[in-house]
């Protein structure tokens, strides 16, 4: 949402203000503060029973943390005319669509919740005049309505860039995959060609040649390298080539003139080497699609930590399996570079990456998020584990020296904070969280381990 989209919306909202009186606005605003409790246990009380709702609420979230927050939701909607925050809290409405996003919760339930609320402010408004409640109500559904628009506004479109980034990521997957393939199909491709030669030119007077699109090569490149590459333009040609050869093929498998089949041979090979010439064409993209490595050690970096943490966020949730995350920081890595230069400091980060994988599974994600801050992401994996890798990491950093190009040697040490996943859907929290406890490791003295055991 740009600020020309929160400029209107601002005059939007001032507009619906305008058409109240100054004590009709105050009076709405007195109902919400004497109510707004009410409103709020009335929303989770409904919420909870409503088992879409369940995925993303608990007893313990919303006791501790999300009745407050809905409690304040209101009171700074209702207080918007009488401070003339009418901006402020349109940005406020936009991190919070933001969020909904971030966390998956569908817009439909956000309604949902909207119309409890609505129907509670019915239930206590007879206690008013007619008049006053009269306005109170029809100021109270204007503002909540409009509320709802700007949180879906922000949301769809915070939702857009969310599946984006899952269909890119989705890619990047197939891509380091198919990565690896590429000099195997390659040779698959050529060995499918010479059993046709040798076929055909055996003493054998008739022969059935599998199809190029049934080789271990064709389903290779229709199912996987063609998904990965889905946007190029040359992938559509690769298939009509493909199916061009199986016609060739069937051709030969009916021929019986050694010099026509010849031919056909020439011509298979022909377009063979064409799909070789576009396969190598294709996998220049792959820096591109690559991009979601750090190009010094190699880790994923933060371009699909928001994906893969949403991902198994919500695995998390769904299989009730323990998830960890590990917040490594390498210290005083400014004097590393300042005393043996950055190649040295190349060098440290290198090292800190491999012994992270050193130490990871390989169901873990190992990322560089930043200069010298690095994470890990321990599925299925408990406190006490992620506890223990963490030391093992630690120790080993710190025993190991690194050998500079010119002689020299070195070592340093990391501070690494550690948490447990406690099942809210919001990774942005879990983040939070590492990053808090990396925190307390860093100011404890560094070279330390600090393990955050209470739910955050």
């Amino acid at each position: 949402m740009n600020q020309e989209t929160i400029t209107l919306l601002k005059e939007q909202w001032k507009q619906i203000c305008s058409k109240y009186a100054v004590n009709e606005l105050e009076a709405t605003f007195q109902f919400v503060q004497q109510h707004s409790m009410d409103l709020v246990s009335e929303f989770y009380t409904q919420m909870l029973q409503e088992n879409h709702a369940l995925e993303f609420l608990s007893v313990g979230i919303v006791h501790s943390k999300l009745q407050q927050t809905l409690n304040q939701w209101l009171l700074d909607s209702f207080e918007v005319p009488l401070k003339n925050s009418h901006e402020l809290m349109v940005k406020k409405h936009q991190t919070v669509g933001h969020v909904h996003a971030r966390v998956g919760i569908p817009s439909w339930l956000i309604m949902r919740g909207i119309r409890e609320i609505e129907k509670k402010v019915f239930e206590l408004l007879p206690e008013f005049q007619l008049k006053q409640a009269f306005s109170i109500a029809t100021y109270m559904i204007q503002v909540l309505s409009f509320s709802s628009e700007i949180m879906c506004r922000s949301y769809e479109a915070n939702l857009e860039v969310k599946n984006d980034m899952k269909h890119t990521y989705r890619l990047f997957s197939a891509m380091q995959d198919v990565s690896t393939q590429k000099e195997k199909q390659r040779g698959s491709l050529l060995d499918w060609e010479n059993e046709l030669m040798f076929k055909v030119f055996s003493e054998a007077t008739s022969f059935n040649h599998q199809l190029l699109s049934k080789s271990e090569f064709g389903l290779w490149f229709i199912h996987k390298a063609a998904y990965a590459f889905a946007s190029s333009e040359q992938v559509n040609v690769i298939i009509k080539i493909i199916h061009q050869v199986d016609v060739l093929n069937h051709e030969i498998s009916l021929c019986t003139d050694k010099t026509v089949a010849l031919n056909l041979i020439y011509n298979i090979r022909e377009k063979n080497r064409e799909i070789l010439h576009l396969v190598d064409q294709l996998f220049q993209v792959s820096e591109y699609i690559g991009s979601g490595n750090d190009s010094l050690t190699q880790l994923l970096n933060r371009r699909y930590l928001n994906t893969i943490l949403a991902r198994e966020i919500h695995y998390s949730r769904k299989n009730k399996s323990p998830l960890t995350l590990l917040s490594i920081d390498a210290d005083h890595f400014k004097k590393i570079n300042d005393q043996y230069g950055h190649a040295a400091g190349d060098l440290a980060l290198q090292f800190l990456a491999e012994v992270i994988l050193e130490h990871a599974r390989g169901s873990d994600y190992a990322f560089r998020v930043g200069g010298e801050e690095f994470l890990l992401l321990q599925v299925d994996n408990d406190i006490g584990r992620a506890q223990s890798t963490a030391k093992s990491i630690l120790k080993r950093v710190q025993d190991t020296h690194i050998q500079t190009s010119t002689g020299q040697s070195f070592n340093f040490s990391v501070s690494i904070g550690v948490v447990n996943y406690d099942g809210h859907p919001d990774y942005q929290r879990f983040l939070d969280a590492a990053d808090a406890a990396l925190y307390v490791a860093k100011n404890s003295g560094r070279a330390k381990v600090y393990v955050e055991q209470n739910s955050y």
